[in-house]
């Protein structure tokens, strides 16, 4: 059995694009997993505390929003940005040496405004619904073709109850249009590798949301920094996002599990079509 915990960045209708980042982790390790990442986090709230002002040292570091780490917002704003940088690093680095795998989805908004999607009609209006399902068809996937994969995968996603449970009712219910998406054989169940529902967490609650959040918003900064032009928010951090990506492309499900360059899944070329390109290129 296996946890998939899930968060988007980019979910502002001003945004170019949204970005969802699962990660994924065998039940078995989960403890061990969350547990670790605790310890991290008290790690990194020690590390922070010791490095402020006597005033400044009451950091609690409740929950680790990524934009606040990165950009220096909030209580964040008086971390050495060496230290803040050093911090993202590491926990990008951290998914590669617990050997946890990425799952990643992104729609270019525009190009999904402009999309056949009526084809698709139970998430033709909402990108947050069709980025979830598409993490989900690129679990079905790759563990459908994995030999002796034994349980199936719970999807829990950052306190978007509402969403949440539209999503679960496309997983209990599956549109028959997904089939092509992992070639469905004729007498299996519609995506038998995940638990026909979707949990809703709040991320104070589940390190793994948190982290996902960071690399969510890593790769939505990839996406508008090469592909979108916007501009660097402090000097360095396209080097930093580069790098990052770097980092966690080499632990993302493989491209023909993602964007398949040759398909004949309608579903399959509608998410390659609007996805960004930037995004489209990283990992193997």
């Amino acid at each position: 059995m296996k946890v998939c915990y899930v968060d988007e960045s980019g979910n502002d209708k001003n945004d170019p694009c949204l970005v969802m980042v699962g990660i994924v982790v065998d039940a078995y390790r989960l403890n061990r997993t969350r547990e670790e990442l605790g310890e991290i986090f008290d790690d990194i709230q020690q590390q922070v505390r010791e490095s402020l002002k006597e005033s400044q040292k009451k950091f609690n570091l409740k929950e680790f929003k990524a934009s606040k780490a990165i950009f220096g917002r909030g209580r964040w704003r008086e971390v050495d940005p060496e230290m803040r940088q050093r911090i993202t690093r590491f926990l990008c680095n951290w998914v590669v040496e617990r050997k946890h795998h990425i799952v990643l989805a992104a729609i270019d908004r525009e190009r999904f405004e402009q999309s056949d999607s009526i084809r698709f009609p139970e998430v033709a209006n909402d990108p947050w619904l069709a980025c979830s399902l598409h993490i989900a068809l690129q679990i079905q996937k790759y563990h459908q073709g994995k030999k002796k994969n034994k349980g199936r995968t719970f999807l829990f996603i950052d306190e978007n109850k509402q969403k949440a449970d539209k999503l679960s009712e496309l997983l209990f219910e599956p549109p028959a249009w997904t089939d092509p998406y992992y070639r469905r054989r004729k007498n299996q169940a519609r995506l038998d590798q995940l638990i026909d529902s979707s949990f809703a967490v709040k991320s104070h609650h589940a390190g793994l949301v948190q982290v996902a959040d960071l690399y969510a918003l890593i790769l939505r900064r990839y996406a508008e920094l090469h592909e979108y032009k916007r501009s660097e928010e402090f000097e360095g951090e396209k080097s930093l996002i580069d790098e990052c990506a770097r980092i966690l492309a080499s632990r993302m499900l493989p491209k023909a599990t993602r964007w398949p360059e040759k398909t004949d899944a309608p579903c399959s070329k509608w998410y390659n079509d609007i996805a960004p390109e930037s995004l489209r290129a990283l990992g193997s």
